[in-house]
């Protein structure tokens, strides 16, 4: 008598296993992921770790990272668990609409760019745009015009926007088809979005918000920015939420292109988006909708006494609601002005004496990301560690206050520019050439000078005085006059 041998079944996860991978419910992509990972299928599909716990580190991750297959829906057609998780993510950020992205807010940038602006077309910027807005310029030939902020001193950050500005360079260029603004920037200012809403609906115009640092803004009761008024934006979900890195989301008000945006989307993204990526934003979603509030909650408030501890104990000046009434209430810049050292150095010795890494520095300031992740005992280090460096510094004079970087003449389309013959120049000798490549300190990742832009004596001397270190090379046009400007690198 022949026996029917059973068919061997695909290893599956424990209860315990399951539990850890959903702690709370409502992220109905990462629930459908979840079904399939704990089912029993077998995957002759990519990728090609089939789901195995091949690695240790990675054994619930590759169990949720599927592709276009049975039950997981496909990004760019917008369909199955994917589309109820970006019709749940509008709903919460106070959207018409939402699409996931793969690729950071790079991507959602350069599709909403796209959508509202067009190849050939003109765009007003917020000249504390990310790089990312150079880059589409270049791509889709886009014209950039620019308004720029007076500076916070002695922090020499940017603050507020000015609307009147805006409205000049509309009435000056009426080519121009949308308003992009960066809120909050990387040291947490946020711009008037309703204020420059207005401005956009009453000329015509589009308004685009990079909120790429504001994703946690719902959790803490504040408005994202289509909810403010913006037409698009896009908010960085890694950035400041429990999320795997490169997740964000594209945001669309009633008057966007939903259709255009979604075909941009797939048009500047990857065919084969990553499926826990599009799971972490999904459940970070649903995180900070859920238990995660009082987290974020909580970390706003430590955020809140960390800048008043820092004004009374230590030689450094916090960013406060006293120099700047709009700020990100989970973002912590901490001014060293006034003192024998710069932000650069306190950030390289919290790390090395004390292991508390910043999120970045600069000539004066060290900015510092706080979120509902953030332990007691990690912020008792940084709060110990800010003290305790205080204590060895001396007071200084404050500096004189800071020269904003100067106007740039545009010489070249940015396009023509980024894709001439280029060569590479030490700043000193850049005097008189083009700009070819973003001159751009990261972080935070802003450009300093734009390609297509004249690069003045004034330029050179602000980026020795301030980017000496980071800045050793600029790439320019090549002309016939290129030899006049210094020796190629």
């Amino acid at each position: 008598m022949f026996h029917h041998k059973k068919t061997a079944r695909a290893p599956q996860l424990t209860h315990r296993q399951i539990n850890r991978l959903m702690p709370f419910t409502g992220a109905p992509l990462f629930h459908a992921l979840q079904l399939l990972a704990t089912g029993d299928s077998a995957r002759f599909h990519m990728p090609g770790h089939k789901g195995e716990p091949l690695f240790n580190s990675y054994a619930e991750i590759f169990a949720i990272d599927f592709t276009e297959t049975y039950g997981t829906g496909n990004l760019y057609l917008g369909d199955g668990p994917i589309r109820d998780a970006e019709v749940a993510a509008a709903r919460y950020f106070g959207a018409d609409d939402c699409f996931f992205l793969t690729g950071g807010s790079t991507q959602g940038i350069l599709a909403m760019l796209a959508a509202a602006v067009g190849a050939g077309g003109s765009v007003l910027l917020d000249r504390e745009c990310h790089k990312s807005v150079c880059h589409a310029c270049a791509l889709l030939d886009i014209t950039p015009h620019f308004i720029s902020a007076p500076l916070i001193e002695p922090f020499a950050v940017s603050g507020a926007l000015p609307v009147d500005a805006a409205e000049r360079a509309l009435l000056d260029h009426p080519e121009i088809r949308a308003v992009l603004l960066t809120s909050p920037t990387y040291y947490g200012v946020c711009r008037a979005i309703p204020a420059f809403a207005d401005l956009c609906r009453a000329y015509g115009r589009l308004l685009l918000v990079d909120g790429a640092h504001g994703a946690h803004f719902p959790a803490l009761g504040l408005p994202a920015p289509v909810a403010e008024g913006a037409d698009m934006a896009v908010l960085s979900m890694h950035k400041t939420l429990p999320c795997l890195g490169q997740g964000a989301v594209l945001l669309a008000g009633a008057g966007a292109d939903k259709r255009a945006l979604r075909e941009n989307t797939a048009l500047f993204g990857t065919s084969s988006p990553s499926y826990p990526i599009m799971a972490s934003i999904d459940l970070a979603r649903a995180y900070t909708e859920g238990p995660g509030r009082a987290a974020y909650r909580r970390a706003a408030e430590t955020c809140g006494d960390l800048r008043d501890y820092i004004a009374r104990r230590t030689r450094f000046t916090p960013l406060a609601e006293s120099d700047f009434p709009a700020l990100d209430p989970c973002r912590l810049t901490v001014c060293t002005a006034g003192t024998d050292i710069t932000g650069r150095r306190l950030a390289d010795m919290l790390w090395s004496e004390y292991g508390v890494a910043c999120e970045m520095a600069d000539d004066r300031n060290a900015v510092f990301i706080l979120t509902g992740a953030d332990t007691g005992a990690s912020v008792y280090r940084l709060r110990r560690g800010l003290r305790r460096l205080s204590g060895r510094r001396r007071e200084e004079p404050l500096p004189a206050a800071a020269a904003p970087f100067p106007p740039a003449a545009r010489v070249m389309p940015v396009r023509q520019a980024w894709f001439s013959h280029t060569g590479r120049v030490a700043p000193a000798a850049a005097e008189g050439l083009v700009c070819a490549r973003p001159v751009t300190p990261y972080p935070p990742g802003v450009p300093l000078l734009w390609p297509g832009e004249k690069i003045t004596r004034a330029h050179i001397e602000l980026i020795r005085e301030r980017w000496y270190n980071e800045i050793e090379e600029i790439t320019v046009v090549i002309s016939q006059q290129s030899g006049k400007g210094g020796h190629l690198l």
